[in-house]
């Protein structure tokens, strides 16, 4: 006997979405480097011109680039928290899912309070690796880097 699968709805994916992005900016948040990484494909990329122009491949490459980045940041005694806005949810012809945020990051900086450092436009491919949302494809682009 074979199961009967039936397809989510725009509303249990965009849920799904919500849900992906809640663990994934939380694991960046709080320094988890490689668990962050996990959140993308083995083949993944993120680009975020003009700071990263070329683009960061691999699941590897991106755990590396977030482990430097989550050190640099608790040496100098700075926590960042990204607000996600999800915006559009796009299922595509192939399944994958493509997905816009405003992004807003607040650094908190130890005895100097919190300000907004950056407000940005997230552009994701979302795919789905053994029954889980996986960025397979990312461009981040600053507000005041593209103006």
């Amino acid at each position: 006997m074979s199961a009967v699968v039936r397809e989510k709805t725009y509303e249990e994916i965009c849920a799904e979405v919500g849900s992906f992005y809640a663990r994934h900016v939380q694991l960046m948040d709080e320094g988890h480097a490689e668990e962050a990484a996990a959140t993308f494909t083995e083949e993944g990329t993120m680009v975020s011109p003009p700071k990263i122009a070329t683009p960061i491949v691999g699941r590897a490459a991106l755990a590396a680039g977030l482990r430097a980045n989550a050190d640099q940041l608790a040496a100098d005694g700075i926590r960042y928290r990204r607000c996600y806005s999800t915006i559009l949810v796009e299922v595509r012809e192939d399944g994958s899912v493509f997905a816009r945020s405003y992004v807003q990051v607040i650094k908190t900086e130890r005895g100097k309070g919190s300000h907004l450092h950056a407000m940005c436009v997230c552009e994701d491919v979302l795919v789905r690796t053994g029954g889980e949302l996986k960025v397979a494809e990312r461009v981040v682009t600053r507000d005041d880097e593209s103006i």
